[in-house]
């Protein structure tokens, strides 16, 4: 099971209040101080900072060696991190964690850039209240979770963008790489992990060197991930991304099994590449169908999220994957989630830009345009002209789209009128690179995606390809090595083609769930309909009821972004349901723990 924990912790001095409720049996109470309660369910994960009252929770590996567990730190480093108010750790280290350093009228919360580690918070004028689940806030402090309908509505147009600020009120939470600081009466946040200090730092060496180099630290990222030697379950695809997980936790020794799953849709049927690549292996492999039974229209597929990005579909790959998982007493399910993103997976003309930005006019120039050309399909003319409208564009920094299917004109217009803000998309002046830009957006939109998979069925979930040493190594790679001779991921197929088989590294389509939201879709279509026209979403003019009516006609040719689209509402209906019915269903047990 991933890490959890709850915390409350007084921004003074004086004790802490007493706890209202009663928490989840995983959680185990660990002594700390009279001014900082915190309980954990695995005391393992758990290493306190000697001489103060300080404390990681979750899994640290040193930045240079082997990926052996840190349990614990010494006095230097004790030292350092108070000095640096916890900066020594994201310079020094890596791993899936969140750190509390507190030091005489100051205290400060820092995740890991990676975000494998959740991080929500309430503050009050005495407390702050840290927590890996949200419902713990009200079994614990009697907490009564309300909705941010503005926060709710901003979410389902921004798509991947995530915030501070949730769709629950007054819960927040810590964005990756980011700290929040409290000093008496001040709280505040600052970036502690800037992705444009590695973005800024184009590498010159070849692609052969840099391709070496991302193989061994993948390598590092994923034997770290599985270093507790426990039997372990992959989900492939038979894409490059999984494929590449499998080959590091093969080369690590782990104990694991690959599970594939299909569709009645051809093109979601990517059991020949799965089966290569487990053949290649020596792996056993799971293969798996969609049901729809494992579908339940009233429960959502993130409703231990503060906010909404679930679709129907992923609770059937998510039953078949743990019904696998059980069956081989795996103790943890990894995935390639993330690759497209880390790897720089894109088909726009933007590294065009960057080679003209970085070297001028030169024959390099001219190769970058060939290699676009070759993988968009597009004219020279025509990357050309893309390329200056990206470089005409850079100045105003990267523009996050919205979606604004089936939402109301008021959302949009509300998103439009206050811009999105994050960390991570402030470009540094003299560091103009649209393709650095959006290969920074690109991590964020991972963080959104890989918050709903943290856990499934009590197994955790791991995701090694956002580890913080394989984010820095990649964004120092220039951008037209990663399309080299018109192919996505460049680098990362030429790190591992001695390790897979010819047909997964030089596969260039991609499967998907498609054809099963065809099936959802048309199979629930008039339960889908009722909720949807009737339900929280529509009623608080959040989305437009008549364009729902309009998608629902007979006869209507529903395309598959619409499906999409409309699995991800019906989600949300049932994620509102879950947290307006939550202070209902939940009682408040007095607990004295202080």
């Amino acid at each position: 099971m991933t890490v959890r924990y709850f915390s409350i912790l007084g921004r003074r001095a004086q004790p802490v209040r007493h706890i209202v409720g009663a928490l989840p049996p995983h959680l185990q109470w660990h002594p700390i101080a009279a001014h900082s309660l915190l309980a954990v369910s695995n005391p393992k994960e758990l290493i306190t900072l000697p001489g103060t009252t300080g404390f990681l929770i979750g899994t640290l590996f040193r930045r240079h060696g082997s990926a052996e567990p840190v349990y614990r730190f010494d006095a230097d480093d004790v030292e350092a991190i108070e000095a640096t108010q916890g900066q020594h750790i994201i310079d020094r280290f890596w791993g899936r964690y969140v750190a509390v350093i507190r030091t005489p009228g100051h205290l400060l919360v820092l995740r890991d850039p990676s975000g494998a580690l959740p991080c929500y918070y309430t503050v009050s004028r005495d407390e702050l209240v840290l927590t890996s689940d949200p419902s713990t806030l009200a079994t614990a402090t009697g907490f009564v979770p309300e909705l941010d309908r503005p926060q709710l509505a901003r979410a389902l147009a921004l798509g991947g963008f995530p915030e501070e600020r949730t769709a629950l009120e007054d819960v927040r939470q810590i964005l990756p790489g980011m700290s929040l600081q409290v000093q008496r009466a001040d709280v505040s946040t600052k970036i502690c992990w800037d992705p444009w200090r590695f973005a800024c730092e184009q590498s010159d060496r070849s692609i052969e060197d840099h391709a070496e180099g991302l193989r061994r630290v993948t390598q590092l990222c994923v034997s770290g991930s599985a270093k507790a030697g426990a039997r372990s379950l992959l989900g492939v695809s038979g894409g490059l991304d999984s494929s590449i997980v499998a080959a590091c936790l093969h080369s690590s020794e782990n104990d694991f099994a690959c599970v594939t799953l299909k569709t009645d849709d051809p093109l979601g049927d990517e059991r020949s590449y799965a089966r290569a690549l487990a053949s290649h292996l020596g792996r056993q492999l799971f293969e798996e169908s969609y049901a729809l039974e494992d579908v339940d229209l009233d429960k959502s597929s993130v409703c231990h999220l503060p906010k909404p990005c679930g679709r129907l579909d992923t609770q059937a790959y998510d039953a078949a994957v743990v019904r696998v998982a059980r069956q081989i007493d795996a103790k943890a399910i990894f995935t390639g989630n993330g690759g497209d993103n880390v790897f720089y997976m894109s088909h726009s003309a933007r590294p065009v830009a960057d080679q003209f930005l970085a070297n001028g006019f030169s024959p390099a120039l001219l190769t970058t345009v060939r290699d676009i050309s070759r993988l968009t399909g597009a004219t020279g003319a025509r990357v050309i002209l893309q390329a200056v409208r990206a470089w005409r564009n850079s100045s105003d920094g990267y523009v996050w789209r919205t979606d604004p299917a089936f939402l109301s004109d008021t959302v949009i217009d509300d998103v439009v009128s206050h811009p999105v803000h994050h960390p991570w998309l402030e470009q540094p002046r003299g560091c103009r690179l649209p393709a650095k830009a959006a290969h920074v957006a690109m991590l964020i939109r991972m963080h959104h995606s890989l918050d709903a998979y943290r856990e499934r069925g009590g197994i955790s979930v791991l995701h090694p390809l956002a580890s913080q040493p394989l984010l820095e190594f990649c964004l120092q790679i220039p951008a037209w090595q990663q399309c080299y001779q018109g192919v996505d991921r460049s680098v990362a197929r030429k790190a591992f083609r001695h390790a897979l088989p010819e047909v997964v590294v030089d596969r260039t389509t991609k499967g998907g769930p498609q054809g099963f939201s065809f099936q959802i879709f048309h199979h629930y279509r008039n339960e889908i309909k009722e909720r949807l026209l009737d339900g929280y979403l529509a009623n608080e003019r959040i989305v437009e009821r008549s364009a729902l009516e309009t998608v629902f006609r007979p006869g209507h040719p529903t395309s598959a972004a619409e499906i999409t689209r409309l699995l991800m509402l019906v989600d949300t209906e049932a994620w509102v349901r879950h947290w307006r019915s939550f202070g209902e269903k939940s009682t408040f047990p007095h607990t004295d723990v202080a």
